[in-house]
């Protein structure tokens, strides 16, 4: 199948310019561009956050175009900061102001093709970072929930899926970036073997997996199935 365009989401703490190389070595793609959405409400405070600082200057090296997401949200002042933070970091790149729901069009010509040349070797980012997975067969309180989240160590940055919590009658979806976290509606056809499935990213320096699971356990609804237990039933099941 042959597809017009194609649009790839990096992650939070990845590095959008080492994936658009992928179109610069293969013959069949040309990048048209590299956006960074930057969190108009948070982006000084990662700039200058000595974990992470580098790696999210490092996102807009190479970047297009910045949209500054949720400026309805934030007072003058403080989206004056956040432009001129980005301004400061890019000068002779185009930023446009956005809120969650809204886009505006992009001028012609805002972009250029990439010409196209080797890419460079691989950086060790993944050695940069660390990844949690939190599962388990069981229901969060929610007001529980709420604590433990604040409890989380300041070195996971992210942390992404899908739980049961009470107060909800359908399975929620939990995004959690730095302190904000969120709790929105799973999407129906929306495949879920299991009550709770988090996957978390943090610096190379994120504490143990069992110190990271005793704080969400702490969380749950008596009973509940650990990761342990459901990795050993998948097992039976599959002799």
């Amino acid at each position: 199948t042959r597809f017009d365009q194609i649009i790839i989401e990096a992650s939070g703490v990845g590095d959008p310019w080492r994936i658009a190389e992928i179109a610069l070595v293969e013959p069949s793609l040309r990048l048209n561009a590299v956006i960074v959405v930057a969190d108009a409400s948070r982006i000084a405070r990662l700039l200058a956050d000595p974990r992470v600082g580098d790696t999210v200057r490092g996102q807009f090296d190479r970047c297009n175009l910045i949209l500054l997401n949720k400026v309805d949200l934030l007072d003058r002042a403080t989206l004056h900061n956040a432009r001129a933070e980005l301004v400061a970091l890019r000068p002779a790149v185009a930023i446009i102001e956005t809120t969650e729901h809204t886009l505006p069009g992009l001028p012609d010509g805002l972009f250029k093709p990439a010409s196209r040349f080797a890419a460079t070797a691989p950086a060790d980012h993944e050695g940069s970072f660390s990844r949690w997975a939190y599962r388990r067969d069981g229901v969060f309180d929610r007001d529980r929930l709420e604590a433990a989240l604040g409890a989380l160590p300041p070195q996971l940055l992210r942390l992404k899926g899908p739980c049961s919590v009470t107060e909800r009658a359908h399975p929620q979806l939990l995004q959690m970036v730095g302190r904000d976290w969120v709790l929105t509606p799973v999407e129906p056809d929306s495949p879920n073997d299991n009550d709770i499935l988090l996957v978390g990213i943090g610096t190379a320096n994120l504490p143990p997996a069992a110190t990271l699971d005793a704080i969400l356990d702490a969380a749950l609804i008596p009973p509940f199935t650990t990761t342990a237990e459901l990795n050993r039933r998948a097992a039976t099941s599959n002799i």
